[in-house]
């Protein structure tokens, strides 16, 4: 089972991100996802106020490799194309985001019907930063990354009953501090789905799914001086189709926002789409 989930990456305020941190495919892979993120603040403090689009687009390339039945590599290149449309004018920036590599270790023996799995990865500087858009951004659209070397420390567990398959991952990002004395908050991101496989002939598996993601985000700072207003959650749905056979694996899903507080409820998220496709090897 394959989940395409997202999270705030560069900012405390709900922006996207592809994670294959929460994908439990075994053996190596290479393959690229496509998500997009929709939300919408108001320009002003008054009932009456513009209100602006914030679109959040990322193509992620990804590959994996299974060094032996209980260790693996990971690698996340993402690039980023995102979109700010105002009342006064539009704002586009693009380029490559912050590349991600991490490991996981397997701890439970081959005859265990669960799967439970524990990593380490860290999280490059390798998307532009700019200081001047991370103090009057709503979200992430004008930025492309962190601008600091990041931890994230993943769990993956899965557990197969029948046709049913149960999936839970568990991130938590450690953010710090970059060269602009900049640090976003640390991140805790939380996803479970349930499956359902519906064999269509023979090594052709179609699995619709059905989860909720849990995004929590600590204010960032700078100079030691706290922006609170930056701290926030985005709980949200994600249901969706894989398709499978013996080489492939691609499908598609959606979110909705079943609860958030994104900057204080000044910014709505409302809705994501994803793509995504692996080629097994």
């Amino acid at each position: 089972m394959s989940i395409t989930a997202f999270a705030c990456d560069v900012c405390s305020c709900g922006s996207a991100n592809n994670s294959v941190f929460t994908n439990a495919i075994h053996g190596n892979f290479i393959g690229m996802s496509y998500n997009h993120m929709f939300f919408q603040y108001k320009e002003g403090v008054f009932d009456d106020s513009p209100v602006a689009d914030d679109r959040i687009n990322t193509v992620t390339v990804t590959g994996q490799y299974q060094i032996n039945d209980r260790i693996l590599i990971n690698a996340i290149l993402p690039y980023r194309f995102n979109y700010r449309y105002t009342s006064e004018e539009d704002v586009s920036v693009s380029g490559l985001g912050d590349v991600s590599i991490y490991g996981l270790i397997s701890v439970l023996n081959k005859a265990s019907k669960h799967v439970l799995k524990l990593g380490l990865g860290l999280k490059l500087p390798t998307g532009k930063f700019d200081l001047q858009s991370s103090q009057d951004n709503k979200t992430s659209s004008t930025q492309l990354g962190t601008g600091s070397l990041d931890v994230a420390l993943p769990v993956q567990y899965a557990f197969g009953f029948g046709d049913f398959s149960f999936n839970l991952s568990a991130v938590y990002f450690v953010k710090n501090t970059n060269s602009e004395s900049f640090k976003y908050g640390n991140q805790t991101q939380l996803n479970t789905s349930i499956a359902y496989a519906i064999p269509i002939n023979k090594g052709f598996i179609m699995s619709p799914y059905v989860g909720v993601n849990y995004d929590q985000f600590k204010a960032s700072e700078r100079f030691e001086i706290i922006d609170h207003r930056t701290s926030g959650y985005m709980t949200n749905t994600n249901f969706g189709i894989q398709m499978e056979t013996e080489r492939v694996i691609m499908g598609l899903n959606s979110q909705l926002s079943l609860d958030q507080n994104l900057i204080e409820h000044e910014v709505l998220f409302k809705y994501g789409l994803g793509v995504f496709g692996y080629w097994r090897f």
